[in-house]
């Protein structure tokens, strides 16, 4: 098989992706209905997390990128945003309901 360099060819149909569309795909797909809380790096914080009650492992945690969890309603969300944030450290988190995004924590 040659390489790019020795057949000189030319990929056409290359498209690229942002973060945020690939989040509410998922979540568009796999969470349409309900609330859920989208948790960025959460390899970084598993121990902070199940702190504040979130039932995580890292046994299930694959690469450690995003953790979503569902949650019953915005309010009860919004509380697991207030206690993480309170423990002095703030992943970047997304509030979708169903499968709208409604709020993140990333500062303007």
């Amino acid at each position: 098989m040659r390489t790019k360099e020795q057949s000189e060819n030319f990929y056409q149909q290359v498209y690229s992706i942002s973060f945020e569309d690939m989040v509410d795909i998922w979540i568009e797909s796999f969470h349409p209905f309900g609330t859920v809380l989208v948790i960025c790096d959460a390899g970084n914080y598993f121990h902070l997390l199940q702190e504040c009650g979130i039932l995580c492992s890292k046994l299930n945690s694959y690469d450690n990128k995003i953790l979503t969890i569902e949650v019953l309603g915005v309010d009860e969300a919004l509380k697991v945003m207030d206690k993480v944030k309170s423990t002095g450290y703030c992943p970047v988190m997304y509030l979708y309901d169903d499968a709208k995004m409604v709020l993140d924590n990333i500062e303007p």
